[in-house]
């Protein structure tokens, strides 16, 4: 019984390190910055989580928007680590859309969704 008892422990403690979950990430700019400093945290810290999670070299980058607009260095930086993701992740085909963002001024609403339509997408891939 007490052999039991551990191997189901051990089958567990495994399966609990099997999920991974990312955050839903929003834009709460306000004041003069276009995006807000805890969305790009919030971006960074998924896109960390998915590098523990995949095994192989799968290297990042850290995405910040500088400047009181939306930078296409920080958009871009966001969509060239969804493509690496992806490349990592072929083996399970994950498809991950390209995430537009149509202002200067904002974070498009359309973008934050997309985004978010990513993560859930890694999510179940990594399951």
């Amino acid at each position: 019984m007490k052999s039991l008892l551990i191997t189901l422990l051990l089958v567990l403690s495994a399966n609990a390190n099997a999920d991974i979950f990312l955050s839903s990430c929003h834009n709460y700019a306000n004041g003069r910055d276009a995006v807000g400093y805890s969305y790009q945290f919030c971006l960074n810290n998924n896109f960390r989580a998915i590098e523990r999670e995949v095994e192989g070299n799968l290297f990042l980058s850290n995405c910040s928007n500088y400047g009181e607009t939306v930078s296409f260095s920080f958009t871009s930086c966001v969509q060239r680590n969804f493509r690496e993701i992806e490349r990592a992740l072929r083996a399970t085909n994950v498809f991950l859309s390209y995430c537009s963002n149509f202002s200067r001024d904002s974070l498009d609403f359309s973008f934050t969704n997309c985004v978010n339509s990513n993560w859930r997408s890694v999510e179940r891939a990594l399951r």
